[in-house]
């Protein structure tokens, strides 16, 4: 009778503890959707092949994350993955916003050889929710509990503090020394103030050091190994053990034992914690809380006031020396570890070096929920005689907000053309101690979509010009024929042309069902030269091409017109790479752009044109390694 009652006060004390828990976490992650609109913890499980017993402990965590509100992804990859693929899989969620916690389930059921040490140290120790990466039981071993403690040893502790047993001062004698159980829960109840002893399989006079123990924490992995004999009366005992035996009245032939001789130990222990029922599930219920507290760190980091910058000392000369003497006096910081300190992640940042980076715009998508902030414009002014102008005062402006008032701020600053560089100033990154560095990254190096909105602002024009000439010098038919050719045969429309056909009221798609009226009224365009507001762009701009004459080769047959290079920052194309939202609105802008009229006053768009498609001119545009593509 006396040992019922122990055993069912003990499961009674271990569901309690349970529902506790989950009862916490669950209003926890209330909280953290109530801070963050459509915020939940995130929880990715990474198993190598299906063994069963692997396949049962997955199904409990995923019941458990259901119930507490956590999104569980089981991710299942085969048994013939290489350990660099599950390496690679591993980064990639290390990468991920949106996943918060991490775990392999072990052991890996692979066909090959796999590090399962060097696969736990892949997880990022911000998300090693099982405690398991090298980072992180070092922190345990030396007190640090800023990391996450491994599940099982937290439960053990857990358990022993929420059953009303005091820790400090006790005598504890942990049986196992894994890195899993036994080293970490000796050091966790070690920083509980407990005296420690840490026994295995190898040490002498086992028993009479287990007898002296008022906790006694079992994790070494032999059925049913600790007998009644063993225990101290009136110790509280922690089994954490869980091993098949054979039981002819089981229906599956087996049944779970720990590693202490339960019906024995029930008679001598004021407490046992029961196989199943007892550390097991503590196990996973302390696998939800890390994931809660990594979900809740990422949102605070989200959230947080003030970025944890580090600003760079600056030393002031006097005289100041030039700019490029500032700029090479003072060593960049790292782009990788500013990206950090402004709570970029890894993936949303494609570095080109060690001072420079692209953001990608899936940052956009990660913050829509976040409140925006105040938008400070610079506008245009007149430069001091040294060149302090706009630039200077943005930069300016950001490093007081940020390094001297603890303001989250970015300056937004447009991508310099060549013009500034080679001019009297001599840069277009700001100037003194108010200036982008490395300064000759900013101004030579930053130009790629320049460039790009170079080409395709001027293979616009080139198209345009050679539109013009070919509707003056070709009969409609030929004209019609030159747009919708043939193929084995057969006349087809582009999704361009189409849209063309619909712009001009023609409900047709049958190339050949065309009237003749409707062929001329498709194939010309009948652009007024007189009236071409596209220009030809260069970045480094020359006043002597400010106005030119085109068309006096003999190849072009007299047909010349007056026309202009504009600065390549001042084309339209460069307006739309900096307010479109993502290829599609891209794409869509490109093809409104009003090239020039025709003669009858009617606009004429890039869309007209038909062969510089805005897809053209996008693909120019991301072949120089634009974010939009994501």
């Amino acid at each position: 009778m006396f040992r019922r009652l122990i055993n069912s006060l003990t499961r009674q004390i271990c569901n309690d503890i349970l529902r506790s828990i989950e009862n916490e976490l669950r209003q926890e992650v209330s909280e953290l959707r109530a801070k963050w609109a459509g915020f939940a913890p995130r929880l990715a499980i990474v198993q190598v092949g299906g063994r069963e017993d692997s396949n049962v402990y997955i199904r409990m965590k995923l019941k458990a994350a259901d119930n507490i509100g956590i999104t569980a992804e089981h991710i299942r990859l085969p048994k013939d993955i290489t350990e660099a693929e599950l390496l690679a899989r591993i980064t990639y969620l290390n990468e991920a916003p949106s996943v918060h916690g991490i775990i392999v389930q072990m052991p890996l059921d692979s066909d090959f050889n796999i590090d399962s040490h060097r696969v736990t140290d892949a997880v990022s120790p911000d998300k090693d929710v099982d405690g398991l990466n090298t980072v992180n039981e070092g922190r345990v071993a030396v007190g640090d509990f800023s990391g996450f403690i491994p599940c099982t040893p937290a439960g053990c502790v857990e358990l022993i503090k929420r059953a009303g047993v005091s820790i400090a001062g006790k005598n504890v004698v942990v049986l196992g020394r894994s890195r899993i159980v036994g080293t970490p829960v000796a050091e966790l109840l070690k920083w509980e103030h407990a005296t420690v002893t840490v026994c295995h399989s190898k040490t002498k006079n086992l028993s009479d050091i287990t007898k002296t123990a008022d906790i006694l924490v079992v994790a070494i992995g032999r059925p049913e190994m600790v007998r009644g004999t063993w225990i101290k009366p009136g110790a509280v005992v922690i089994d954490c053990g869980i091993n098949p035996i054979e039981d002819p009245s089981k229906k599956s032939g087996q049944r779970l034992v720990g590693d202490v001789a339960y019906e024995e130990a029930v008679q001598v222990a004021a407490a046992v914690t029961p196989v199943p029922g007892g550390v097991g599930p503590m196990t996973v219920a302390m696998l939800m809380r890390n994931t809660v507290l990594a979900a809740r760190r990422q949102l605070e980091r989200l959230l947080m006031p003030n970025w944890p910058l580090k600003p760079l000392r600056i030393a002031p000369l006097t005289p100041v020396p030039s700019d490029i003497a500032i700029a090479r006096s003072q060593k960049p910081k790292d782009i990788s570890e500013l990206a950090t300190e402004i709570g970029l992640w890894p993936n949303e940042v494609s570095q080109y070096g060690r001072t420079k980076a692209k953001i990608s715009l899936s940052v956009l998508d990660r913050l829509k929920n976040q409140r925006g902030g105040k938008y400070i414009v610079v506008a245009g002014m007149t430069p001091t005689p040294l060149g302090e102008g706009k630039s200077t005062t943005l930069i300016g402006l950001v490093q007081a907000l940020t390094a001297h008032r603890q303001r989250n701020a970015f300056a937004c600053m447009r991508q310099p053309s060549q013009g500034p560089t080679f001019g009297v100033k001599g840069g277009a990154a700001g100037g003194g101690y108010s200036q982008v560095i490395p300064m000759e990254e900013f101004n030579l190096h930053m130009t790629g979509d320049i460039h790009a909105v170079t080409a395709a602002n001027n293979l616009l024009a080139a198209q345009m010009d050679a539109r013009i000439f070919h509707e003056l010098t070709q009969k409609d038919g030929p004209l019609y024929d030159r747009l919708v050719p043939k193929t084995k045969g057969i006349r087809k429309f582009s999704p361009i042309q189409l849209r063309r056909l619909q712009k001009l009221g023609i409900n047709k798609t049958d190339p050949d069902s065309l009237t003749p009226e409707e062929r001329t009224k498709f194939a010309r365009l009948n652009i007024d030269t007189a009236k071409i507001m596209w220009n030809r762009v260069v970045d480094l701009n020359d006043r002597y091409l400010r106005k030119i004459t085109i068309g006096q080769s003999p190849t072009e047959k007299g047909f010349t017109r007056e026309t202009a290079f504009d600065i390549s920052v001042a084309s339209e194309i460069m307006a739309i790479l900096a307010l479109g939202n993502d290829v599609d609105d891209i794409k869509d802008r490109l093809a409104n752009m009003v090239v020039a009229l025709d003669k009858d006053g009617n606009s004429v768009t890039a869309d007209d044109l038909m062969r510089i498609t805005s897809e053209y001119a996008c693909m120019n545009i991301e072949s120089e390694g634009s974010e939009y593509r994501k």
